[in-house]
């Protein structure tokens, strides 16, 4: 907040629905909240009588200020105790997680403290909420770490289970065992939705596993996130061949492109450090694609994870115009990023998708996840094993 000559914050939400609440409060709410996060460290909190309950005593705020039906007398009463210089509001033009306040509550805000007031003190929060998301603590690290061993081990699990004849639903329903058998949840979507599976042959796209069955010869593609205990969530892919009868390696243009992958991967990583944009990144795992003579990848060669598998904050694609706020954004140390430069090739030619979860530090980049390094291979026949 200093950094931005910024004095309060203010986060204002209803039913928990704004995406910064897990950093400024440790409960849930349903009634209007105000938050007021102050320079001086003397937080304000504004809660319902019907939302704080027994949980009073443990708000880390400086005052608890409760209300019944006059919620516009008491905010105006902290407001104008805190008489901010600079407000900050959840509002954003680039990012959703940075956009919490919805309209009607800015309308509210509007209406509580007058239109001319508010415009001459308001800005946006993105400044500090980049930061807050995207430089993770120790002990965030760690929670990311706890989630990408968890996703590890799952892959392993089932790399064991799958055989030729299993749908892409029976897979990824091999993911949703992992999960619950370790009381952790699915990253995106609902807490036990199958992660992405792709059989090649049926068409690589962000879409839900299907009834398709794997043959022999097939290339599948298993896109995983998994959240933690914690709150935190991993973001991995891993790509395997199921071996025709015949076969003791996969085919040359198999191997070839899975190759490119990994090359394009391992240059992205080693790019990866503190001081560069993110478009600088992009544009050498994308290089690496485009020179082995592959189409260019149709995403960005990587984003943050934390919190969400898709964090915010500075993301690793393509530099166009007008610029993106987002990939021009500078790569600082205790950032997370999931690095996935993909062959992507369509009428059923090989793909790959590959994707490590990588620390920047102040030194050399540190790899969380297990690398993949040669592409999995299910042996033909396999004998069930679950």
């Amino acid at each position: 907040m200093d950094s931005n000559q910024i004095d309060t914050w203010l986060v204002l939400t209803r039913d928990g629905y704004d995406p910064s609440l897990p950093f400024v409060l440790d409960m849930e709410t349903t009634h209007t909240t105000a938050l007021f996060i102050h320079k001086s460290g003397e937080h304000i909190a504004l809660i319902s009588e019907k939302d704080v309950g027994s949980l009073e005593t443990s708000l880390p705020y400086s005052k608890i200020v409760t209300y019944s039906n006059h919620l516009e007398e008491a905010f105006l009463d902290v407001f104008n105790l805190l008489n901010p210089k600079v407000l900050a509001l959840n509002v954003s033009k680039y990012d959703h997680l940075y956009d919490g306040m919805s309209l009607g509550l800015y309308k509210w805000l509007e209406k509580v403290i007058h239109p001319t007031r508010l415009s001459e003190i308001e800005v946006s929060s993105e400044p500090i909420l980049h930061q807050l998301r995207s430089v993770k603590s120790s002990t965030e690290i760690q929670a990311v770490k706890t989630a990408i061993k968890h996703t590890t081990d799952i892959f392993d699990e089932a790399f064991r289970q799958m055989s030729v004849g299993m749908s892409e639903k029976e897979i990824g329903q091999l993911f949703v065992e992992g999960m619950e058998k370790r009381g952790v949840t699915n990253g995106l979507g609902a807490p036990h939705d199958l992660p992405l599976v792709c059989i090649v042959r049926c068409g690589l796209a962000h879409r839900k596993p299907g009834d398709h069955i794997v043959e022999p010869g097939d290339i599948v593609i298993i896109d995983f996130s998994l959240r933690s205990q914690e709150g935190y969530v991993s973001d991995i892919a891993r790509t395997c061949y199921f071996m025709k009868e015949d076969e003791t390696t996969p085919p040359p243009d198999v191997e070839r492109a899975f190759n490119a992958a990994i090359e394009a991967i391992t240059a992205s990583i080693n790019t990866l450090t503190a001081g560069k944009k993110g478009y600088e990144v992009d544009a050498v795992g994308r290089t690496v694609i485009e020179s082995k003579g592959y189409p260019t990848i149709r995403h960005s060669v990587g984003h943050q994870v934390g919190r969400a598998t898709h964090d915010g904050g500075t993301i690793l694609g393509p530099r166009k115009m007008p610029p993106r706020p987002q990939v021009e954004g500078v790569i600082q140390p205790g950032e997370i990023y999931a690095i996935e430069p993909t062959v992507i090739q369509d009428d059923g030619l090989p793909c790959m998708l590959i994707e490590e979860n990588v620390l920047v530090t102040n030194n050399e980049p540190v790899v969380l996840s297990k690398r993949q390094l040669e592409l999995v291979k299910i042996p033909y026949p396999v004998v069930n094993q679950r």
